[in-house]
């Protein structure tokens, strides 16, 4: 039986920079620096602006890895992706619901003081007079849009954020090795991971699961054979290297503790 248990620094670059577009043709385009390797960016990211715009989840288009339109971004590493491009939505999305406030005083002849937003809506306070965050980013690019309220409805944050977070974590494995063969089965994983706030729990247990076989893998399985003479990679293809494979793994327990991070405005 192996028990380790971790705590990680997790800032990596400490930049990130958001730019969110709302779309009259009901959609809402957030561009990143980050660039997803399977973590599931296009969900997580996206439900964070499901919660702040009020907006359906198939109406937000996540757009990573275009140097055309991304000026700045830290990418995916060190545990930095959510926890730094959360902030920069976060801001990019008030400044949107400001913004709109003041196109939506304008479309109901209100001042701006008395506009709310809620569940993609701008109201008039007290009153069931409304229009819709769509409605509002079509109208201020209509051409009789005041000077002031013209324009695309969108957000741009660009942060630097140095303080790291300290996840922290435990695994427990337990092994049985066949004495007359040599052979080791794995028979049972446990393992409980700090991660602040989970934005989307089986996106962190399935990413978990991946790290325990990858893991696993590399302590029991895989390896890079050289030829000693000829310095030829014998282990080529995956017919040769080893990989874990279903079959060959227990069924993991994973446990979420969710302490939200005192160094983190969301607490991630």
């Amino acid at each position: 039986m192996g028990v380790a248990n971790y705590i990680e620094l997790n800032t990596g670059f400490p930049r990130e920079r958001a730019h969110i577009t709302v779309r009259p043709e009901r959609s809402v385009d957030v561009v990143l620096g980050t660039l997803s390797s399977g973590q599931g960016h296009a969900t997580s990211f996206a439900q964070l602006i499901v919660e702040w715009l009020g907006v359906e989840l198939s109406e937000v288009h996540l757009v990573t890895g275009d140097t055309d339109v991304t000026v700045v971004g830290g990418g995916a590493h060190s545990a930095r992706a959510l926890r730094l491009a959360a902030v920069v939505m976060a801001k990019a999305s008030d400044q949107i619901v400001e913004k709109g406030k003041r196109i939506a005083a304008w479309m109901l002849e209100a001042a701006d003081a008395d506009i709310e937003f809620s569940a993609r809506r701008f109201s008039v306070k007290g009153t069931d007079r409304s229009v819709d965050l769509f409605e509002a980013a079509a109208a201020a690019l209509r051409p009789d849009a005041p000077q002031d309220r013209r324009g695309p409805l969108d957000g741009t944050s660009d942060e630097t954020m140095p303080v790291p977070s300290f996840p922290y974590g435990s695994a427990v494995c337990e092994v049985e090795v066949d004495p007359e063969t040599g052979v080791v089965e794995l028979v049972r994983y446990t393992t409980v991971d700090d991660c602040g706030r989970a934005v989307n729990p089986m996106i962190l247990h399935g990413q978990t699961h991946g790290g325990i076989a990858q893991g696993v893998g590399q302590a029991l399985w895989e390896s890079c054979a050289y030829d000693a003479e000829t310095g030829q990679l014998l282990s080529s293809t995956l017919m040769d290297y080893a990989l874990p494979r279903a079959d060959m793994l227990p069924a993991f327990t994973t446990e979420i503790s969710e302490v939200p991070s005192t160094s983190h405005p969301l607490g991630l």
